[in-house]
């Protein structure tokens, strides 16, 4: 069925070019990327061989590629067919076939019977109101009892000290991460990073019951376990 009028572009370009080729090409670097790190959440979250996941937002397939070597079939989906090139090369070079790649967002993918989901440094991308429509979308993808695991800038901060949160973080991306303090402050300008208690309140909302959340300073991570 196709969507109405009034349903929200999600493969519509927000803050960074991620189909600009420098951006592809230190995508990783800059995100901290560990192929370890990621296997040991995906084992964590409790990948076993017979499942199927999606990691949405997948950026150059590095989680991706750490479930497919794990699972029985992965779905890499993102906006960004740079992106996407990325992930399927590294795909190709690892020799793994069972991973599959749409060119889609939260409110364009397509995926049924899922055990997991994971998206990192993704969801904010959309605004809140969308926010909820991608989990509740994500909820009908899983199977029941299927897991979902957010990681994402969520502000925890009360309302009087968000700037300094703001600013503290802007000048830990710039000290630490190699984005610029330009780069950073477009983030808080002109993209959609929310409060920690409104995903909470949406997970919720949308039928997922939260198993975990931590909080790391500006960084919040969800896992969540869709109702039976």
């Amino acid at each position: 069925m196709r969507n109405p009028d009034w349903w929200y572009d999600d493969r519509r370009h927000l803050g960074l070019d991620f189909e600009d080729a420098a951006q592809v090409a230190t995508y990783d670097a800059r995100q901290g990327g560990d192929p370890a790190r990621d296997r040991a959440l995906l084992e964590r979250l409790g990948l076993t061989a017979e499942m199927a996941m999606a990691d949405i937002g997948c950026g150059t397939g590095l989680l991706a590629c750490e479930a497919a070597a794990m699972c029985r079939q992965v779905q890499a989906i993102d906006v960004s067919a740079a992106m996407l090139a990325a992930a399927r090369a590294r795909a190709e070079a690892q020799g793994l076939e069972n991973i599959a790649f749409q060119r889609a967002g939260f409110l364009s993918f397509e995926a049924r019977d899922l055990d997991l989901i994971t998206t990192k440094n993704a969801l904010h991308h959309l605004p809140d109101f969308w926010k909820a429509m991608a989990l509740a979308r994500m909820h009908g993808a899983l199977k029941p009892g299927g897991r979902l695991y957010i990681r994402d800038v969520m502000f925890a901060a009360p309302p009087h000290r968000l700037a300094q949160a703001v600013e503290d973080w802007i000048g830990w991306l710039a000290a630490n991460t190699g984005y610029s303090r330009e780069e950073a402050a477009s983030h808080v300008r002109e993209e959609h990073s929310t409060f920690a208690w409104a995903i909470a309140r949406m997970l919720a909302d949308c039928g997922f019951d939260v198993v975990e959340h931590i909080q790391d300073g500006v960084y919040g991570q969800f896992t969540a376990v869709r109702r039976r």
